[in-house]
């Protein structure tokens, strides 16, 4: 009997297979965690930005509904493919022409993670309007809101922001009430113009900004 328990546990810790196996006893040991109560399965999806470079690898795990749906779920497809995927690949073709070292499992696991993570999105793809949160904003609703300059500085005539939604950035035009603004200051939006579609801020912060301001050449 141990020789056949001690066997199966050869199969699924070999080669590409074994990163799969824990990745699935991970996700497995999240969920009994949950409902033991010890943490918390709520929490909805992960927050994706970022700026140049940083703005195409967000925008490629959104392609892939990262930050659309409960990571959780995401990550619990993402388990079951890639497991079955290593699984059958490994024991009923791939053994035969690769050895399980540590550069060649590593190759073959990321070409499975691709597989994995393209079969996920198209599963996963028909929930996303039902599960991905609706937009609780709109040009209204984040008047007096904070939002970050993002262009390389914001005047009165020129201006980009970003507006945190707790998932993808909302990316703003804005024009200051005054002072220049550097890029990275928090202003409040104040306004928004609807012909221009242009909102107005103002730093959050006026005395260090004034300083800022006054001390440029």
């Amino acid at each position: 009997m141990w020789n056949s328990i001690e066997a199966a546990i050869d199969s699924l810790f070999v080669g590409p297979v074994w990163p799969a196996s824990v990745l699935v006893l991970l996700v497995v040991g999240y969920l009994i965690l949950s409902l033991l109560g010890a943490v918390d399965l709520d929490g909805h999806s992960w927050a994706i930005e970022g700026d140049g470079w940083e703005s195409l690898g967000a925008g490629t795990l959104r392609w892939f509904h990262l930050g659309q749906i409960p990571i959780i779920l995401w990550l619990g497809c993402f388990a079951v493919f890639q497991w079955s995927i290593a699984y059958g690949l490994w024991h009923y073709s791939e053994f035969e022409r690769y050895q399980p070292t540590l550069i060649e499992s590593a190759i073959l696991a990321g070409r499975n993670a691709i597989i994995a993570a393209l079969a996920t999105k198209l599963v996963t793809g028909p929930f996303v309007p039902y599960l991905a949160a609706a937009p609780t904003y709109n040009e209204d609703t984040i008047i007096g809101e904070r939002c970050t300059v993002c262009s390389g500085e914001a005047t009165p005539s020129f201006g980009q922001a970003k507006y945190n939604t707790g998932s993808a950035p909302l990316l703003l035009n804005i024009r200051t009430d005054g002072p220049t603004l550097t890029k990275g200051s928090v202003a409040i939006i104040v306004s928004y113009d609807t012909e221009r579609r242009l909102y107005t801020v103002t730093p959050e912060d006026p005395t260090s900004i004034r300083y800022l301001s006054e001390t440029q050449p």
